[in-house]
């Protein structure tokens, strides 16, 4: 079943967790190495999983990197996972962090960011809880593998224009000189919605009728894929698919 499961690690992860590393890919994964902007492993377009060994879970609790990391996988994945790896209570007995404190972490990090947390004996249950999780979401769920990392600081306007970039054929530039013309993407989608494009007697040529026409660099191609994307069906559309 492993054959076609795909999962993306973190470099830094990888070159300090071989026995993961190796594990995956005896099992038959596609392990995909790269800097991850967020979390250590990524097996869906909706699970990114933060691995911890208790120490390190310790350390984050009381430096306040761990609610930072958790803040950003949870904006950025809907089912972050954290694997907690080793014995807790043997290194509780070396620490000053008190049970509760712990526990609070545990707390929050379940009901502030919306993590599961699973327990981990050592590396190797680890990789073989990760290659079950990716079976879970590929192959029983048909989830693909994606990428996603959080975006500081972008202004209001940029996103705009990233949002209409998205629509099929229409880059930066259109983008622009439609919010220009239109203001918001409201406005630009209710027109490309209510737009009419009139076809010739031949059926060989098209004229686009409406505010949209006064627009340079659109034309009836470019409306008629974005209407199709803006109107058609998702559930027919992923029946058919």
């Amino acid at each position: 079943m492993s054959d076609y499961l795909k999962i993306c690690i973190d470099s830094n992860e990888a070159s300090t967790q071989p026995t993961i590393l190796n594990y995956l890919r005896i099992a038959g994964c596609e392990v995909d190495v790269r800097k991850l902007p967020i979390c250590d492993y990524v097996i869906s377009d909706r699970c990114g999983i933060e691995r911890k060994n208790v120490v390190d879970f310790i350390s984050s609790i009381k430096d306040l990197r761990l609610f930072n990391q958790a803040k950003e996988i949870s904006s950025c994945y809907e089912r972050p996972i954290l694997v907690l790896e080793g014995d807790l209570n043997r290194v509780l007995k070396r620490s000053m962090i008190k049970l509760s404190s712990i526990y609070g972490a545990l707390s929050s990090l379940t009901l502030n960011f919306n993590f599961s947390i699973i327990p981990s004996l050592n590396a190797e249950h680890t990789a073989i809880l990760i290659n079950r999780l990716a079976y879970r979401e590929q192959t029983e769920n048909k989830r693909r593998v994606q990428i996603r990392a959080v975006k500081r600081d972008v202004p209001l306007h940029a996103q705009q224009m990233f949002l209409l970039s998205g629509v099929p054929k229409i880059g930066p530039t259109l983008a622009e000189e439609l919010l220009k013309t239109f203001d918001t993407p409201m406005r630009v989608f209710e027109e490309i919605v209510k737009s009419e494009i009139k076809s010739s007697k031949s059926g060989k040529t098209k004229k686009l009728l409406g505010p949209l026409e006064e627009v340079e660099g659109i034309g009836p191609s470019i409306v008629e894929a974005a209407k199709k994307l803006l109107t058609e069906s998702f559930n027919d559309l992923k029946n058919l698919g």
